[in-house]
């Protein structure tokens, strides 16, 4: 599935979001932008070479577990996240002098400290993504990525503080201006998507959207949006993007159930006697 949505579509959701024409189709079109560029790079990933070249990377593969009586290794989110960026910037740079995200002096960073009132260092928190133009109330839009692997990681990880609870809190909200997006890491051994679940658990997410809605991706089906009112967190009302990405499991083979507890075992302790 492709990260992107169609321009037209945004535009007219943001206007009903109370935004003017003219800031909407700004917001709209940067946005649109934006997001074709992640998915350009998303693209450029998955393509075979590129996609073994990343797995046999340090880093890139968690270690390896068992499902459905098969060993797999699962690529690492700030692994995949840390390649889209690289990509992304590499493809932001081929860009022409006269493209919009260019006019617009637009700066794209990934695995950015989040600034905070209550953190500092390394107990700063990190957004995935964030592109912002560099003009005075420009559009600026913060990704934030979680990884599905199966069921519960949609209500665990995806609908949970560190997930879509980045976009309330007061502690170090990761965008206190009125547009985000959710990234779906979709990981699982079908290859499916899991948007279906993402939906129906939103139903049930607090604070309750005041809206939602879907509009159209521009290719393969359609983007769903959540739109929340923030008063008590102090911010403005923020629409969500919510969108997924699919990526293979590493499939390494049965497992032999007699010799699971023998997989990647840890080294035996040494018996030393003091003055060896």
């Amino acid at each position: 599935m492709s990260i992107q949505v169609q321009m037209g579509g945004l535009k007219v959701l943001l206007q009903q979001h109370g935004f003017n024409p003219a800031k909407a189709e700004l917001w709209a079109n940067f946005v649109t932008q934006v997001l074709l560029i992640y998915s350009a790079a998303a693209d450029e990933l998955q393509k075979p070479t590129r996609w073994e070249n990343f797995k046999n990377k340090k880093g890139a593969q968690g270690a390896p577990k068992k499902k459905k009586k098969q060993l797999v290794s699962v690529p690492v989110e700030d692994a995949i996240t840390s390649e889209i960026g690289f990509l992304a910037d590499e493809l932001f740079c081929k860009l022409d002098a006269d493209h919009f995200l260019r006019r617009h002096s637009t700066q794209l960073r990934f695995e950015a400290l989040v600034q905070s009132p209550l953190r500092a260092g390394r107990h700063s928190k990190k957004i995935d993504f964030e592109v912002f133009s560099a003009f005075e109330d420009a559009p600026r839009l913060a990704i934030e990525a979680k990884p599905l692997t199966s069921l519960s990681d949609v209500g665990g990880r995806y609908l949970g503080d560190e997930g879509i609870g980045c976009f309330f809190s007061q502690d170090s909200s990761y965008a206190t201006g009125p547009m985000g997006a959710m990234l779906a890491y979709t990981i699982n051994e079908t290859n499916t998507s899991m948007q279906v679940q993402v939906v129906e658990g939103l139903k049930n997410y607090k604070p309750e959207p005041l809206s939602t809605c879907d509009i159209s991706n521009g290719s393969d089906g359609t983007v769903h949006c959540t739109y929340h009112d923030r008063a008590s967190s102090g911010f403005v009302p923020i629409t969500i993007l919510h969108l997924e990405r699919i990526f293979p499991l590493e499939i390494l083979g049965a497992v032999d159930e007699a010799h699971v507890s023998t997989i990647a075992p840890l080294p035996a302790k040494k018996n030393i006697r003091k003055g060896k």
